[in-house]
This record gives C-alpha cells, structure tokens and sequence, in this order.
C-alpha cells in the first residue's frame, strides 16, 4: 500500500465524525518514543549540519520521529579547520547554543564570539554565518519553533553557499551560463511536493524592502494619540529593541537559580532583554541520584540531554535517556526527570515554545517539589 502524509489521510475519515482527526493524531503521537537518538551531521549547502531531528521546520513531516507539533531542533559539528560554512537570512530569530569548543557568529557583518555553553541569539530578518575556531572547533544545538510557519511567515533566503556546499538527495545545482552556482533545485516529490521548485541565492526585492525598513527603523518620535498609533509605534519599538540587545549570553554570567523543579539557569525567557522571543531555553543540573520536581503545562517541551544518564516518567510511564538523547514532551503530560547516576550529575537543556505565554497559556502547574528545594525550605521554617 502506498505510504500517505499524515493529512491526506483525512480523506479515509468519516466526515460525520468531528473528532476523527483528533483521534487520528493521537494514535500517531502514542505511537511515537518520548526518547530520541540524534540524526547525525551531513553535508548541506549550509556546511555540516543535522536534519531537523522531530521534522522539517517548515511542517511537511512533523509527528514522524516525536510526537511533537512545534518544536524541532537540528545540530552543526564544525571541525577545526572545517570548510567555511554558507549565510542565510529569515523572519525568526533562532537561538544557537554552543555545547563545545568555541567560534564566531557574524550578524549583518558584525561579528561575535562565543565559548562552550554560551547561546547566540540572532534577531529576526539578520543575516547570519557561523563558524568554529580553527584550533578547537565547535558543536552547535539549535532549538526551533515551527510557529513561524504555522504563521504563514516561514520566509528565508540563502545568501550565500558553503565554502563546500553539499546538495542533498532530491536536489540539484543550478548554474548560470557563465557556470556560477546561483542555486538549486527541489525535486518534486521531496517533503511531498507536487513540482520542482527553484531556491536561488541572494535577496529578492520585495523582501529585501520589508526586511531593511524593520533593520533600520528609527525609534518612535512623538505621542501616542489612538490605538492605531500604538501599533505603528510598535513597528519602531521592535526594531529599536533588537538593534540595542546582546547577541551573546554567556553561560558564566547567568546565574543558577535554586526553584521548586530545581536547578536551573535561564538562557532567555519573555521577561529577558533577548531578541529570542519563540523559545524558552534554560539549563538544568540535577545531583546524583536524585530527582527534578514533577510538572506540568500546556506547551511541548524538547530537552537535550548534556550529559550524565537517567529516566523520566510520563504520566507514569518510564523513559530512559542517556547523553546526546533528545527527550521530547508532549502538551499537558505530567513529567519528572531522574538521574540514575549515584557519582555524577545530569545536565539537561530545555527548550518551549513561548508563544504559549502570549496566548495566555504560560503557566506551569507544580505537582511535586525538587527534593534539594523541599529540604531547604523545611530547613528554613
């Protein structure tokens, strides 16, 4: 039998039914493992990079590896002396995080450092490179929200290749008469399209108008006289606000925090001065042998596990993981995290979408109290 995408399997429903496709999706997300082992790298015509490891970005194959509907992520392993990787640019502004070695981020030609552990966050509509020192090398996480696409706002242009660009099967160069690369070819078929489709390089002019005005959009001058005004200030207020922010956040100058989940530190969050406004990202380190607190809340969650090995529990089942698994929670699923190791701690990096925030979905509801936290605190009293 021919294998169909998920939403061409609508039409076998019956239509008198208004919750089949309800129940159609939920028999795929159980179906699915809350613990992933990472896709490894392959060349691309951005440099080294793995797939998106719980579906493509932009929705063709989502709940095909996690049974999750907004998040994915994917991971550069840049070689010391690795071929120089290509620059791209697009409406959302992601969130890199270094998990070893050290390199360079260039951001509309500005160019910034950063070490193991720090996240790089790249404001919306930049044009961006990274790279890793030649000596050392670096290992890239990138955690990503498809809400930009469900938004209709998925647009993004390559700029310019790798240094060794790499053409994924399903895909072909193009070149000019003169023999120039200046882009390639989506075969149909791929990722379920109908027919071929031509990525070239560099900017086209309508973008390029849209992109610049909200690059170079000076701050708001004058009074705010209705609710019309507020939004056409808002267009200068945003782009203000990430021409003025940091583009680095380093591991060492953010604090850990002792809460009732337990050890955490906060890489970005609404309340964070931070162009990254999709996601949530925060650090947790969790000491041998001993437990997260037990919540949970309406957004999906994806956690890289850093290092050390253990096992969650999901509304009372058991999930183990070790290092470099991809541990992915569902909406509105009890969850707890548990370091199996009596010797050495766990480090886990999680990720949310924090869209769920602006819709009034935000909160967390707490089911049971890290342990180190409930112990301070009877200590405490």
């Amino acid at each position: 039998m021919e294998e169909r995408w998920p939403w061409e399997a609508e039409e076998s429903l019956e239509p008198s039914d208004p919750l089949a496709h309800q129940r159609l999706e939920e028999s795929f997300k159980e179906e699915l493992p809350r613990v992933i082992k990472l896709l490894p790298v392959q060349g691309t015509v951005m440099g080294s990079s793995s797939p998106h490891q719980t579906g493509d970005i932009v929705c063709y194959d989502i709940l095909k590896r996690a049974p999750l509907y907004d998040l994915t992520s994917h991971f550069s392993d840049i070689h010391p002396h690795a071929p120089v990787r290509g620059a791209h640019r697009h409406i959302s502004a992601p969130t890199l995080f270094c998990l070893s070695g050290r390199g360079w981020e260039i951001n509309d030609g500005k160019t910034y450092w950063f070490s193991t552990y720090d996240m790089l966050v790249v404001p919306p509509f930049t044009i961006h490179q990274h790279g890793g020192d030649e000596e050392a090398g670096c290992e890239i996480f990138v955690p990503q929200s498809r809400m930009f696409s469900i938004l209709g706002l998925t647009k993004r242009e390559q700029i310019k290749f790798g240094e060794k660009p790499t053409f994924p099967q399903g895909t072909e160069p193009l070149h000019d008469e003169q023999g120039k690369l200046i882009g390639y070819r989506i075969k149909k078929g791929v990722l379920g399209i109908k027919e071929d489709i031509d990525v070239m390089l560099g900017a086209d002019q309508k973008t390029e108008t849209v992109f610049r005005a909200r690059k170079e959009v000076n701050p708001w001058e004058g009074a705010v006289e209705n609710t019309y005004d507020r939004y056409l200030k808002m267009f200068h207020d945003e782009g203000s606000f990430c021409n003025a922010v940091t583009h680095v956040v380093s591991f060492e100058e953010q604090p850990w925090e002792w809460c009732r989940q337990g050890r955490l530190k906060w890489f970005t969050h609404p309340e964070m001065a931070s162009a990254a406004r999709r996601v949530w990202l925060y650090m947790q380190e969790i000491s041998p042998g001993s437990r997260s607190g037990k919540h949970r809340h309406m957004a999906e969650e994806q956690i890289l596990v850093i290092s050390g090995q253990g096992y969650d529990i999901h509304d009372g089942k058991r999930w183990n993981w070790e290092r470099g698994d991809l541990i992915n929670i569902p909406s509105m699923t009890e969850h707890q995290h548990f370091n199996a190791d009596a010797q050495q701690p766990v480090l886990l990096l999680s990720s949310m979408p924090s869209v769920c925030t602006d819709l009034g979905l935000g909160g967390i509801e707490q089911l049971e109290d890290a342990p180190e936290y409930a112990d301070s605190e009877s200590t405490a009293s």
